[in-house]
């Protein structure tokens, strides 16, 4: 008995250390640069759609650029915002399965978010089976 109460609270004590350890690299993350967040969204007339999400305490500009592998930039804009959204479309007659780099930017000489999008299509077939 004295062994369970034991460890229930070994267990105990190591998920509050935990919860603690996530809040601390949480906290550190969003200090250098921007918050932002790229999603796949889906697929609109065969061209794949992604959303990038920035969200921040205060209004910043925020510079935004997508660069192919060789370093050329195929979008650059810049946004002034607290929180902001936007959705792009890939055109993938253009750019066919080349890798992309999205790059975030808060102000001038802020630390760059970067985001790799990498075009790998994998068909995954899942059977199943039920019994009536």
């Amino acid at each position: 008995m004295k062994t369970k109460i034991r460890n229930y609270g070994t267990v105990a004590l190591f998920t509050a250390f935990s919860f603690f350890a996530v809040a601390v690299s949480a906290g550190e993350r969003n200090a250098g640069g921007p918050s932002a967040d790229l999603k796949y969204v889906g697929i609109l007339k065969n061209n794949p759609v992604f959303q990038l999400d920035l969200t921040g305490t205060e209004v910043k500009d925020y510079t935004i650029a997508i660069k192919d592998v060789f370093g050329n930039v195929l979008y650059k804009e810049s946004v002034t915002a607290k929180n902001f959204t936007r959705k792009f479309q890939l055109d993938t007659n253009e750019i066919d399965d080349e890798v992309l780099t999205v790059e975030v930017r808060a102000g001038k000489n802020g630390k760059a978010e970067v985001f790799t999008i990498n075009r790998n299509t994998r068909v995954i077939e899942e059977p199943v089976i039920t019994k009536p």
